[in-house]
């Protein structure tokens, strides 16, 4: 018998018994459904989670603190020696503070948590301009700063602001009360006096200059509005280094009964970020920067390596689940062969007689049990791809009836919220190979006991 005529024969049996084909093919398109659809859930949450890890700016980024036990903190020296590491794409130490800030001459005051960088590595730590112009390196020493989108609403009219921050992280932060001023290139002035235009609910006696504080006062440009940062996601504005370092140490003669700032300790910065040009390098910088001393080291990329596993876990898990539908199903096929043989025994007995090979046989009720499970496969993946467009397109109604905004808890945008299913082609593919895999060993048994039969015994059996 040619392959060509063990084909023709294995299509031929299995049309002859339709209804028991079709059952059995049915249970091998649910099993393979059910494993791609439960493992799509998992690839789906995956992908986002890729996705939001891609957009986060500072997936590449290291945070170094001093250890607070420490005589010392990061110094030149170790900033250097981070700047040396492979993979190292900037590094620069963080100073920050509070700012007492009048805009429009003195009409409108506010104060906010500002944050001190190398200019030259702003645009690397994701601070770029959405309107205007970022910090470079040509801004070093100066007072030309940026600002977040959310420093508009921070301005009070004088005589009525707050002697500290407005706390907003998000537009959702943003009270009606709240006034958006315009911000982008205008002339501001610095003051150390911290209590400058407050209400007087909050400021007692009065400003700190009515108590014959000598303050000094600083003009700067707002040159830039630039993107929320994932660390600082509250009204901030960014100032280069060294402008920030000049003032801070002002304010503490100013306030020195306040003690040193928190921000630095006596020797070196409290705080240092190190970017790095490749996600794969984060975790090997980090462990070279553990060995330099005894730094408090964090970078988000642990906690990403925590969800990444949990998701695989659930993969695992999802998959599963789907694999025993699917291995129902290999006993289906297993069950159905089994039947076959005995109501083809006379068959076999007479396709050994006139000379059929016995690998032949084999070859016939092996071939049978994979086209079930290629059949019930690929079936198995059409529907499975079904299923998923269904999800995919319900999923706000879903979300709906269940009382989640699209994307709630997940940080999707609207559009992609609803993809809670993803089959990617690799599993479509490894479906339909695992399903007919399955179908091979469910039919391997019952094609060895087919071999097994003994001729003349076949042929006298009813």
């Amino acid at each position: 018998m040619t392959n060509f005529d063990i084909i023709k024969m294995a299509l031929k049996n299995l049309a002859k018994r339709k209804l028991r084909t079709a059952l059995t093919i049915l249970s091998v398109v649910i099993g393979a459904s059910s494993i791609i659809i439960m493992v799509s859930l998992g690839v789906a949450l995956d992908e986002s989670f890729d996705k939001q890890i891609k957009e986060m700016g500072s997936i590449t980024n290291i945070d170094v603190n001093a250890n607070y036990n420490g005589k010392t903190g990061i110094t030149s020296e170790n900033i250097n020696q981070f700047k040396q590491i492979e993979g190292v794409l900037a590094v620069t130490p963080i100073v920050s503070s509070e700012l007492r800030i009048l805009l429009n001459g003195d009409k409108y005051v506010g104060s906010f948590n500002a944050i001190g960088i190398d200019p030259a590595v702003a645009d690397l730590l994701g601070y770029t301009a959405i309107e205007g112009r970022g910090l470079t390196g040509e801004d070093k020493g100066t007072y030309n700063i940026v600002v977040n989108p959310l420093v508009a609403y921070g301005f009070d009219k004088k005589g009525k602001g707050e002697p500290y921050p407005k706390w907003i992280y998000s537009e959702e932060d943003i009270e009606p009360e709240m006034e958006k001023r315009d911000v982008l290139d205008q002339k501001i002035t610095i003051t150390t006096d911290r209590n400058y235009g407050v209400s007087r609910k909050y400021s007692g006696n009065g400003s700190d200059t009515d108590k014959n504080i000598k303050h000094k006062t600083y003009k700067a440009n707002i040159v830039g509005i630039v993107n929320k940062s994932q660390t600082y996601d509250d009204n901030y504005v960014i100032l280069p280094l060294d402008t920030l370092e000049k003032i801070k140490k002002d304010m503490e003669k100013v306030y020195s009964n306040n003690g040193p700032s928190s921000n630095n300790t006596q020797k070196g910065y409290q705080r240092v970020i190190i970017k790095c040009d490749d996600i794969e390098k984060v975790q090997e910088v980090m462990d070279k920067v553990k060995d330099m001393g005894e730094f408090n080291v964090y970078s988000p990329i642990e906690f990403i390596s925590s969800a990444k596993k949990t998701n695989t876990s659930i993969q695992i898990l999802l998959g599963s689940i789907g694999g025993i539908s699917l291995f129902i199903a290999a006993i289906g096929i297993t069950n159905t062969m089994v039947m076959a043989i005995y109501e083809r025994t006379r068959e076999i007995g007479i396709m050994k007689v006139i000379g059929a090979k016995v690998a032949d046989i084999k070859k016939l009720f092996l071939l049978e049990a994979i086209l079930i499970g290629f059949l019930g496969g690929g079936i198995g993946v059409l529907f499975s791809h079904l299923i998923s467009f269904a999800l995919n397109k319900g999923a706000p109604f879903i979300m709906g009836l269940m009382g989640m905004a699209p994307g709630m808890g997940m940080g999707m945008v609207e559009e992609e919220a609803s993809k809670i299913s993803s089959i990617p082609i690799w599993l479509s593919i490894s479906s339909l190979i695992f399903a007919s895999l399955i179908g091979l060993l469910a039919g391997y048994f019952p094609a060895r006991r087919a071999v097994k039969i003994e001729a003349l015994k076949a042929i006298k059996s009813e």
